[in-house]
């Protein structure tokens, strides 16, 4: 009899862990399923609108000129320069910190960006510093702005991104007719395995800083070996689009484009979307914006001053050329370089 006891007693055991086991297993396969039935995208689309709807505002491009940075020296203001160490300590504009694009999240949180009045991010030809400009508005860093130019606009020794990246080599292939939008169709696919829209959004903000911008800005004689490869984004209102844009290129109208209202389920998700402005900048708020939603978006380096610089120029409605009266004198600092591990992507070439 106390056999049997004793055996009716394990099998209770055994049925409870038995139960457990499943209950546990189920449990496990009903939240597998609740994440994989999360559309993190629409998550992340309805987290943006509701806090402004950044890059379909009236606010875009945030950019500052170099004139009124110099204004502003010895304010408070914080002057981030993401260029390399190397070249940072070449000279850079009096009190700037230097930083990397990859890092931006933890720095701007470490270095209490909220508690200025401006933080102005500062590069090359302020096409990366638009890049993480834009990553930091999203975030909610409604003070920084990214300085319009970048150091080529400050000083003549650090003029040589644009002095040697604008031409007019291809403004004779200009082409005047309309392109259609792609049909509409699906939007990206995102799996950062979070369930709220804010944290979607820091976790995408991380994913697209920290492949820096480098893969992202693409030279023009690299589009134009294969244009076909790319959904060329022309970022321009209709009426200058049609004065003369790059072969195959689709007009979308800033600042109202990319809402989910208007044209942004026309995007391809199977090939890169190139967006391209006048000067790379506003071209790299997009980018930005588009690659934390998904998609796999480029900017095209210099915008259309790398193709047809001069033609801007001469026409007073499109401007946005570059010219030497934009190169300032102002002083540069010079500091010690310690060499370090840097890498090609803060530098992001632009």
């Amino acid at each position: 009899m106390k056999k049997l006891a004793n055996y009716l007693s394990l099998m209770a055991i055994v049925a409870i862990f038995t139960f457990a086991a499943c209950n546990k297993e189920s449990k496990t396969d009903e939240q597998t399923a609740q994440t994989a039935a999360v559309d993190e995208f629409d998550l992340l689309l309805k987290h943006v609108e509701a806090n402004g709807d950044y890059i379909n505002s009236a606010d875009v491009p945030n950019l500052i000129d170099a004139t009124k940075v110099k204004e502003l020296l010895g304010g408070n203001i914080l002057i981030v320069d993401i260029r390399t160490a190397k070249d940072f300590a070449a000279g850079h504009i009096e009190g700037a910190v230097n930083a990397k694009l990859e890092e931006l999240v933890d720095f701007a949180y470490e270095n209490a960006f909220t508690d200025f009045e401006k933080v102005v991010m500062v590069c090359y030809s302020g096409q990366t510093a638009s890049y993480g400009t834009a990553v930091l508005r999203l975030l909610g860093y409604d003070n920084v702005v990214a300085m319009k130019r970048g150091m080529s606009a400050w000083n003549p020794k650090t003029a040589s991104n644009w002095n040697d990246n604008s031409s007019n080599k291809y403004a004779s292939v200009l082409e005047t007719n309309a392109n259609p939008k792609n049909a509409a169709g699906k939007y990206p696919v995102i799996k950062t395995g979070k369930t709220d829209g804010a944290e979607i959004l820091e976790a995408r903000a991380r994913e697209v800083l920290a492949a820096g911008f480098k893969g992202v800005s693409v030279k023009v004689d690299k589009l134009m070996e294969d244009p076909a490869a790319f959904y060329i984004v022309n970022y321009w209102p209709a009426n200058l689009y049609i004065k003369g844009h790059l072969p195959g290129s689709v007009q979308y109208t800033p600042k109202q484009a990319f809402a989910r209202t208007a044209d942004l389920n026309t995007l391809p998700t199977d090939k890169p979307v190139l967006v391209y402005c006048f000067s790379g900048q506003t071209a790299a708020f997009v980018a930005a914006y588009l690659n934390i939603l998904g998609y796999d978006a480029k900017s095209l380096s210099y915008g259309a001053a790398s193709f047809m610089n001069t033609v801007m120029g001469q026409d007073e409605e499109i401007g946005h050329d570059w010219n030497k009266k934009q190169i300032n004198n102002f002083k540069i600092i010079q500091s010690e370089y310690v060499e370090t591990t840097e890498t090609a992507q803060q530098s992001g070439g632009c």
